[in-house]
């Protein structure tokens, strides 16, 4: 069901329960209902099979609901009551609700979000139930400020160690600053340890402060000792004095490699054991930490210290529908449909299932994305064993696990299901350090629900994690043969065309080789693409990345996407542009999308939009519904019945020929000659902002010396031109009265600018005269009927524009090859053209109201005179319906209905 229907069903149950038509008992049955939950599904809630409450007038099922039927004005107290319940929580139940079908109360228990209204307005607040249709919003989490005082710590440390040990010499030592950072991940580690019982409690930085000089001296020393006792068995270890023989063995690679410690001052041994000793290290979160202290060795992004991570939020959109939403599925479908005696098994081959499953990073950073993947396996697993624990205490069966063999005190969700590629040295380090510290976590919360974990130490392998650069390595070497799923994730690095290193591009060309359009293509493509060849390789492999919208919108579309299509894939889900923001005080603010592929085959795709999930039959490149159609640049227009469009003139004339208003009025005031020879001049600024500009319009046939003024202007022009690098502007020297490219129409012209606000819900065109000259910052059209100038300003137009075209910065930029040329209009009879010219004409009215406003002000959206908003609201749903008679499907979607016209004038190619 669709968010209309579902509010349309909601208001219509509000009614029948008014009117009597529906018992209040079925209430919450219907309310359920009406969000799709299945028939099965209720009717076994509604048989007491699957409702957990013993009183009379509640109804309590797992995962679901928790409802109350309340009798008089008791309402809040009672929900009060209900929330406190520790089967809400033990149950995971998602909502809490309690009416007396007056007043209407419920708490959403994974937002915290509540409702408070009265029972006739539930209708207005349908979609806060919307996760039970499966539309999720967003949470977002605060920052944690264990981390942040932690990482300042942490990089006032640093600093000092630099300080001492680093001068001109050995500054850019690539080994000494390895092993800097492979000596702050140690550090990370003790801190943690200490604080989270590995150690024993303040260890770590007590015996440093005890058993070292205050000058620091010989910190080094200790350090290095206690590294090499950390590394050997306690069973190996020579006689040692008990500070020392008291450390665990640590093991698993962090502490082998003999790397001498840097030296030490009485100021930075201070910090160090102010470090271990003034903070909480059990409260840091590894997935944000871990890109927190990646700032500590690059002080230029210190700013905020916590906007260089990813949130939990953000990663969730995307290992949800990468993997665990299908997961959590069929943990769902074996409690609910499956034979009671069946479901051990099936169970069980749900954990064989997950014990398999391979996660890889290809640009890992701190490890943000495979920590969280890590978590959120190892809670998936607790999960299906508390179910096999219910069903063993249910069968009588002292131990469900051992007799399959099974241990239920150790998780089998190992970090060497984990890979990633991570270029920056550190942040490989701190990567895998993160993932060993995210599974000490996770042990923890395993032995606090079943009573015995696996031991912290020795440290195992903390996952396959490689300093190397993920364009150039092998990826499906590095992975190795497997039959297990695959899933490939993460938020790799962007970079525009035009904001590549030379190296970066080198990587662009090793992916892509030659290819057309290659330098228009962001960094990020190389992602896809290698994600897309790892489908011949591995047969379970889903892959999803974050991305900048760039990749999907613009020239890039049709250069990209075919490489990753012919590969096999198909997009698998999308989230549509959202602004992507983190948990720290100086958000990002960069527009992304989330895009899924796989190998082709019949499954469900999904499209997220505003965090709403809809099911559709194919998601295109452009991240819409419909059939894979890649809109290409063309030199005219598809739609015949388009005139021509094209720039205006160019001056080439290092700003000579151009006149500002006191210009303007100094050459008037000299002499006949010179009136005549300035013309009003408008570019995108002066057609929007109502800024005057003049400029020279010159003949060759004109004597110019009796102008002073012009005839020095001329002069400029001349030694300019000649004076360039460039043959084709030298040979502009012989015309140098002339513009460089003259393209002035004779005749009246409607101008739209090349660039305009994203602010804007319309680009605003407008008529000029043909005395005054059109600059190339607006494309003209000669004399451009009214029709025309009404599909130019309608909202289907914008939504081509927003989608085909590109940007500058986030500005619409406008393209004749891309925009107009392409822009796909159903055939137009003579009523039609009447009818447009009509909306025409009511905009220019309106428009002309305001005569003292410019085009930028009456277009902006905050102010905006209501008529002439009415008048384009008007032209919109008249030009919408002209589309829909013309197109098959049903899509509220105008990029989808453009798209689907656009292939049938293509005769269904993709050009």
């Amino acid at each position: 069901m669709n968010i209309s229907q579902i509010e349309e069903v909601v208001k219509k149950l509000v009614v029948d329960v008014n009117a009597g038509s529906v018992n209040k008992d079925e209430f919450v049955y219907q309310l359920m209902a009406a969000y799709g939950h299945r028939k099965t599904t209720i009717g076994r809630i509604k048989s007491g099979e699957r409702n957990l409450a013993d009183v009379t007038g509640e109804v309590r099922a797992k995962r679901h609901v928790y409802f109350k039927h309340c009798q008089g004005n008791n309402v809040l107290s009672d929900i009060d009551s209900m929330k406190k319940q520790p089967s809400v929580t033990r149950e995971k139940i998602r909502f809490v609700i309690a009416t007396d079908f007056n007043q209407f109360v419920a708490l959403d228990t994974r937002t915290n979000d509540t409702l408070d209204i009265e029972f006739n307005d539930l209708g207005k607040h349908f979609d806060f139930f919307l996760p039970w249709a499966g539309m999720e919003k967003a949470v977002y989490q605060g920052e944690n400020p264990a981390d942040v005082k932690a990482a300042e710590k942490m990089a006032r440390l640093f600093d000092l160690i630099k300080a001492d040990n680093f001068n001109d010499d050995n500054k850019h030592d690539k080994q000494a600053l390895h092993n800097l950072n492979v000596f702050l991940t140690r550090l990370l580690f003790c801190f943690f340890a200490e604080d989270t019982g590995i150690f024993k409690q303040n260890q770590f930085s007590g015996e440093l402060e005890s058993h070292t000089k205050v000058d620091g001296s010989d910190v080094a020393e200790y350090l290095n000792r206690l590294f090499e006792v950390l590394n050997t068995p306690k069973d190996k270890r020579a006689d040692l004095p008990d500070y020392l023989a008291n450390f665990e063995f640590v093991n698993g690679g962090l502490f082998a490699d003999n790397i001498q410690s840097p030296r030490f001052s009485t100021k930075s041994r201070k910090m160090l054991i102010e470090s271990g000793s003034e903070l909480d290290w059990s409260d840091i979160n590894p997935d944000i930490f871990g890109s927190m202290i990646q700032a500590v060795v690059h002080p230029d992004q210190r700013g905020g210290m916590g906007m260089h991570y990813t949130s939990v939020t953000n990663i969730m959109k995307v290992i949800e529908p990468l993997f665990l939403d299908e997961l959590y599925a069929e943990l769902e479908n074996i409690e609910d449909n499956i034979d009671p005696k069946l479901k051990p098994s099936r169970l069980r081959k749900l954990h064989d299932r997950i014990a398999e499953i391979k996660v890889f990073d290809p640009a890992c950073g701190s490890g943000n994305f495979l920590i969280i993947a890590f978590k959120e396996l190892r809670k998936l697993e607790m999960e299906i064993i508390k179910r096999l624990q219910e069903l063993g205490k249910n069968d009588n069966q002292d131990d469900l696990f051992g007799a399959v063999g099974l241990d239920s005190s150790f998780s089998r969700i190992k970090l060497s299901q984990f890979y990633g590629i991570e270029l920056d040295d550190f942040a490989h380090e701190v990567a895998i350090l993160s993932l060993w510290l995210a599974e000490h976590q996770m042990n923890v919360e395993f032995k606090a629900e079943f009573g015995e974990c696996e031991p912290s130490l020795p440290l195992k392998q903390g996952g396959n994690i490689v300093n190397n650069n993920a364009a150039t390595f092998d990826w499906a070497t590095f992975i190795g043969p497997t039959e297990s799923e695959v899933f490939v994730l993460g938020n790799p690095p962007y970079l525009g065309a035009r904001q590549q290193s030379q190296a970066q591009k080198s990587d662009m060309k090793h992916v892509f080789g030659n290819v057309k359009g290659l330098n228009d293509l962001d960094y990020i493509s190389i992602w896809f693409v290698k994600a897309s060849r790892l489908l011949g390789k591995f047969s379970k492999l889903h892959a999803a990345f974050v991305s900048t919208n760039s990749i999907s919108q613009g020239v890039q579309v049709a250069t990209l996407w075919p490489h990753v299509f012919k590969n096999g894939a198909d997009i698998s889900f999308a989230y549509e542009s959202f602004k992507w923001t983190n948990n720290a005080k100086k958000q990002a603010g960069v527009i992304c999308v989330i895009i899924g592929i796989k190998g082709k085959g019949n499954f469900p795709k999904y499209l997220f939009n505003n965090d709403f999930r809809y099911k559709v039959s194919n998601i295109n490149p452009y991240l819409r519904e419909g059939e894979n159609v890649f809109v290409q640049q063309r030199k005219r227009p598809i739609s015949l019945q388009l005139p021509e469009i094209n720039y205006g003139s160019f001056a080439l004339d290092d700003g000579n020929y151009t006149l500002d208003k006191d210009e303007y009025l100094s050459l008037i005031s000299e002499n006949d000659l010179t009136k005549e020879s300035i013309r009003e001049f408008i570019g995108a600024r002066e057609l929007l902002q109502g800024h005057k500009r003049y400029c020279l319009w010159l003949s060759p046939e004109t004597d110019y010396s009796l102008s002073p003024s012009i005839n020095n202007r001329i002069d400029k022009v001349r030694k300019w031109r000649f004076e360039s690098s460039r043959k084709a502007t030298q040979k502009l020297a012989e015309t140098a009265e002339l513009f460089a490219e003259i393209r002035q129409p004779d005749v009246e012209y409607l101008a739209f600018p090349t660039i305009s606000s994203e602010r804007r819900e319309y680009i605003p065109s407008k008529y000029f005269d043909s005395k005054v000259i059109a600059s190339n910052q607006i494309y003209v059209v000669p004399n451009a009927p009214l029709w025309l100038f009404a599909i130019l300003s309608s909202s289907m137009h914008m939504s081509w524009i927003k989608n085909i075209g590109g940007r500058l910065k986030s500005d619409y930029r406008y393209s004749s090859s891309l925009c107009y040329n392409t822009f796909p209009v159903p055939k137009l009879n003579e009523s039609h053209k009447e009818k447009l010219s009509e909306y025409a004409i009511n905009i220019l009215s309106s428009r002309e109201s305001y005569s003292d406003r410019t085009l930028a002000k009456l277009y902006d959206p905050e102010l905006m005179p209501d008529d002439l908003r009415h008048s384009h609201k008007e032209l919109d749903s008249y030009i919408e319906a002209i589309y829909r008679q013309e197109c098959k499907s049903k899509s509220t979607d105008h990029l989808s209905l453009l798209l689907e016209i656009y292939s049938k004038l293509t005769g269904g190619q993709n050009a």
